[in-house]
């Protein structure tokens, strides 16, 4: 149930950054306050987590999730660049935080 509390946080975290990125662009009052229940709803859930799971690998995990996912909202909503070197770097995010899950 904790690898749950994890992976719903890290969607939240993307979420998130969304959100943000929303109010940078349009400046809309609802932006910010998805924004901080986002962010909120995040937080709690990674504090539930990590009454059980170890600090290190959880906190790996959701950063890892928040910047994969930041930076695949950024290509596919945001058109921003996808630069195999880019990707390159995003590929090995993950395949560290699998790595961390894996000897967890």
């Amino acid at each position: 149930m904790e690898w749950l509390y994890v992976i719903v946080s890290g969607f939240c975290e993307v979420m998130f950054v969304n959100y943000m990125n929303v109010w940078q662009l349009k400046r809309k009052k609802l932006a910010i306050v998805k924004m901080c229940m986002a962010f909120g709803m995040s937080l709690f859930l990674l504090h539930l987590a990590m009454r059980v799971l170890p600090m290190s690998v959880t906190y790996a995990v959701w950063t890892g999730m928040g910047a994969v996912g930041g930076v695949g909202i950024s290509i596919i909503k945001y058109g921003e660049s996808a630069d195999w070197r880019r990707l390159i770097c995003i590929a090995m995010i993950i395949f560290a935080v699998v790595g961390l899950k894996l000897t967890a």
